[in-house]
């Protein structure tokens, strides 16, 4: 097996900075090219998780993570993730899926996972190969509203292809995961919603 690197724990997020309101007539539609930048002032290598409050349970949320290359001409790669609602956090004593994940010379998958509550939540992350083998479970500690990823989370199996159950016991617990799979040479990904 390959060493592991340790899984860095994200800073306390109890009190979150929250950004001016944006006010959209009936059927608009806003974006912010730089979010981060735009509504809360950070320079562009700042990453973390946004949550989104309104007045009104029909708001449609999504976001677009891109490279920025060199060369006009290059183009752009990106990731789109969908807004999550409040009602489709995993919820504590549920179990999600994170499947198609896989790791080899072509590609790597990532899993990451956001906390939706005020309190630290402990992520179960159990892997499994393609045949359904049990191969271990990992954990991810997330404090409050944070978010955290592990890169190539199935590395010490490669080459592998498998899936993640993901589920939390900590009493309230409502939280998010996805898996992104990239090439390896482009580093083009794939996202991967839980089932």
């Amino acid at each position: 097996k390959k060493p592991r690197r340790p899984i860095p724990v994200k800073p306390d997020n109890s009190s979150p900075t929250t950004s001016a309101p944006l006010n959209l007539a009936a059927g608009a539609s806003g974006r912010d090219e730089n979010v981060l930048e735009a509504g809360f002032g950070h320079a562009p290598d700042v990453s973390g998780a946004l949550a989104v409050s309104a007045d009104t349970a029909d708001l449609g949320v999504m976001s677009r993570t891109y490279n920025v290359p060199t060369a006009k001409i290059a183009g752009t790669f990106g990731q789109a993730l969908p807004g999550v609602p409040a009602s489709n956090l995993i919820m504590q004593g549920e179990t999600q899926r994170i499947v198609f994940m896989s790791e080899n010379d072509d590609v790597r998958a990532n899993l990451g996972c956001v906390n939706g509550v005020d309190e630290s939540v402990r992520i179960f992350i159990d892997m499994y190969d393609d045949a359904g083998t049990m191969l271990e479970t990992k954990t991810l500690d997330l404090p409050p509203w944070s978010n955290n990823q592990i890169n190539q989370i199935f590395r010490a199996y490669d080459p592998i292809n498998g899936y993640a159950d993901v589920r939390a016991s900590k009493a309230g617990a409502a939280y998010y995961c996805y898996g992104s799979v990239l090439d390896n040479q482009t580093s083009d990904p794939t996202t991967i919603l839980p089932q």
